[in-house]
């Protein structure tokens, strides 16, 4: 066995790095060879380094190569520097060289490409045919993706037109890249007469497949795809990868199945690539049992993670958040590494199941996969997973330790904020994001009007609705509904009606709003006579639609036709009835005093009555005075929780002792409220000074001008006993 090399040295005895090696090994020679320096180059590029690229660029520039030589050189070396992102290396390169070939030219094309300097690209092919020099197919390619990435159907024709007049319309790499061309820029009709005029191969095939799926010709790209067997042509990884998306998204369980009989066939089923494909594919045709099936026979074993990430991505989409854990847990327990695509499913699954302490678990496993700085994607899911499972608190430490935010981020944290019922600091962090430079989307600005619905802030919901405005999104279905929401709650019923009228074709959740509203605002006639409206409609009211009808028919005492309504929900309209419409009914019932009725009610729901509803009932009785049947739905909310979460409970059961006229049990329950330890949350107001919320608490400390609003507060209480006012006590605790 010979001895392995000892590492050159130079003069000085210092190690030399592999290219600096070979240098001074060539420079001991009088005619150095071109190919070992180009397959380094060609190694930098799989490596990105540039440092590396540079030594032997370096290197090549002492060295006397000769001219061609020299050429096929500075070629790879612009092609080395474009690879290590060092695109101006690169043009500098090829603007010093003295001479140059066809290849030099596409080289800097397909360079500029790849940095997004396609209208550089189109100038150095229009230079390159002023040069007279012959092109080939892959200048054509080059120049063409280059149109693509313009977005242009002009420059893509006169390319093309400069294809026929050359003869390469033929040329099986030039047609492909027209193929493509024509389907990038949704205009497939196009693609198909290159397709049957230019000589294909699966390559081609594959391009059109691929295009009328990126355009939404699903059914034309599976059937392609079966011309395509029918025609001799052997599909491949590509070809099973496009097809499968688009049977997917047509949702065809028989194709389905058709595809999967074609992988297997050509044993691509067992590839990492496709399996994840027919897995997804399966998934989105609502067919899991068979995706899983898919991923039992295959992949259980398998240890890349785009099986595994396939079957737990179609597990979340579909609800089954569950099954996504426990696929999640089992690919760990395999040693299966996950990626960000991991987690950003998991999150979402734990977040849809509001539990924390999974969420801590799994946040702790990312950070052991080496996810400590992890992508801001992954970052957004564990933030509004953290918010959805309460916990406000480590979702903004999520946020505020990102180093780098875009719109997601932020309109996460605005839409968390909103959920938790902090709009103040919604409207606050919608303000910074601003000011950061980041223009809001839809949902961010759907999130910061039902803030200023949130807070009643008028003036300040109207100049956002002028932002909507001025950046186009005042025709967004969820903003229109969102804007009819918050001038509601503002009492602007006017604006409101409005903005509602202005939609040509409204849909469910437009069509709540409105309703919504002119049931807020106590005009139950208008809102059952626009339910009705929308009923003559093909739009479909859903459950929360019918909410709003009831909580109608509620407050404007109209029970009959609330219990008409409601005894038709699941036969008339599709809907299950949910704890919230039952404790609606019970409100009906027990605000016109039928409080009998109520209770018979509550004892035949199909489902167990929770506190929600006790609670309404609870109300019900304080309005009418009776202090049995109310004792017995607070022993009921009691009994669910520990006391100092029902505080409400216990202030409710006290004002009803006091409207029975049992002073005393009101007040010895107050009594005994204070040696449990049970304080009621404190309610407050607020007003909103130059964009600032401002709240204010019974006894607050905390304000920074508390002196001053004590001071008119005292001046206020001695206008009113002036004025001889005497106020009501017996709902004030």
């Amino acid at each position: 066995m010979s001895e392995n090399p000892k590492p050159s040295k130079d003069p000085h005895g210092r190690r030399l790095t592999k290219p600096l090696a070979l240098a001074a090994t060539e420079t001991q020679h009088k005619q150095p060879t071109i190919q070992p320096l180009i397959d380094l180059l060609k190694s930098c590029e799989q490596n990105g380094s540039l440092k590396q690229a540079n030594c032997i660029h370096g290197h090549v520039l002492k060295s006397g190569f000769g001219d061609r030589d020299n050429l096929v050189f500075l070629n790879h070396v612009v092609h080395a520097y474009s690879k290590c992102m060092d695109y101006d290396s690169a043009r500098k390169v090829f603007d010093g060289m003295s001479t140059r070939n066809v290849f030099s030219w596409t080289v800097m094309i397909v360079a500029s490409n790849e940095h997004g300097y396609y209208r550089y690209a189109l100038e150095l092919f229009c230079m390159l045919l002023e040069q007279g020099l012959m092109l080939d197919g892959f200048a054509f390619s080059a120049v063409l993706q280059s149109c693509v990435g313009l977005d242009s159907v002009v420059f893509g024709e006169m390319v093309h037109a400069q294809v026929v007049v050359r003869g390469f319309l033929m040329h099986a790499v030039v047609g492909t890249s027209l193929l493509n061309l024509y389907a990038k820029l949704g205009m497939c009709e196009c693609s198909v007469k290159v397709f049957n005029m230019t000589e294909v191969n699966g390559v081609s095939w594959n391009a059109m497949i691929s295009g009328f799926t990126s355009n939404g010709l699903y059914l034309q790209a599976f059937d392609f795809f079966i011309n395509m067997i029918e025609n001799g042509v052997s599909p491949d990884k590509t070809t099973f990868l496009c097809v499968s998306k688009a049977v997917g998204l047509l949702g065809d369980i028989n194709k389905c199945h058709e595809v999967r009989r074609y992988a297997s066939e050509w044993r691509l089923d067992s590839n990492t690539s496709v399996g994840a494909a027919l897995i997804d594919m399966y998934s989105k045709c609502g067919v899991l049992c068979d995706a899983r099936v898919l991923f039992d026979s295959k992949f259980a074993n398998c240890l890349v993670n785009a099986p595994w990430n396939a079957m737990i991505t179609g597990y979340s989409q579909a609800g089954c958040h569950l099954e996504a854990l426990e696929m999640f847990t089992r690919m760990c327990q395999n040693d299966v590494k996950p990626d960000l695509y991991t987690f950003c499913c998991v999150f979402n699954s734990i977040a849809a199941l509001k539990c924390l302490k999974s969420l801590k678990e799994t946040h702790g496993v990312a950070l052991k996969c080496g996810f400590d700085a992890m992508e801001i994607s992954v970052l957004n899911a564990l933030a509004d997973a953290y918010v959805k499972c309460k916990s406000l608190e480590a979702g903004e430490k999520v946020f505020y330790r990102m180093a780098k935010k875009d719109i997601v981020s932020w309109t996460t944290m605005v839409t968390a904020y909103c959920q938790c019922s902090e709009w103040g600091k919604a409207l606050a962090i919608f303000s910074q994001m601003r000011n950061k430079g980041f223009a809001p989307n839809h949902f961010t600005f759907s999130s910061v009007i039902t803030a200023c619905g949130g807070l009643c802030l008028l003036e300040y919901g109207q100049q956002i609705h002028g932002l909507i405005c001025k950046a186009s999104w005042d025709a967004d279905s969820c903003i229109e509904s969102a804007l009819i929401d918050m001038y509601s709650k503002c009492g602007n019923l006017t604006e409101a009606k409005k903005i509602f009228e202005m939609i040509s074709n409204p849909d469910t959740v437009t069509w709540t709003a409105i309703i919504s509203t002119y049931a807020q605002h106590g005009l139950v006639e208008d809102a059952l006579q626009l339910f009705r409206k929308m009923e003559q409609t093909s739009v479909k009211a859903n459950a929360v639609t019918l909410l709003c009808i009831l909580f109608a028919c509620s407050h404007g005492g109209m029970v009959e036709d609330g219990l008409e309504i409601f005894n038709q929900m699941e036969g008339t309209y599709g809907v299950v009835p949910e704890m919230e419409h039952y404790a609606c009914v019970v409100d009906l019932l027990g605000r016109v005093g039928r409080l009998d009725e109520a209770v018979a009610f509550i004892d035949k729901m199909p489902i167990e009555p929770d506190e929600m509803v006790w609670q309404t009932l609870l109300g019900a009785c304080r309005i009418h005075g009776n202090a049995e049947l109310g004792e017995t739905a607070a022993q009921k909310i009691l009994s669910t929780q520990p006391e100092p979460e029902h505080s409400s409970t216990y202030v409710l059961l006290s004002n009803t002792y006091i409207e029975s006229g049992l002073l005393e049990d009101g007040i010895g329950l107050r009594d005994v409220m204070k040696e449990r330890g049970i304080r009621k949350e404190p309610g407050y107001s607020w007003i909103s000074v130059r964009g600032e919320v401002h709240k204010f608490y019974s006894r607050d400390q905390q304000h920074p001008q508390k002196d001053k609003i004590y001071a008119m507060l005292e001046e206020l209480t001695r206008h009113m006993k002036h004025m001889h006012y005497e106020p009501e006590f017996s709902l004030i605790f």
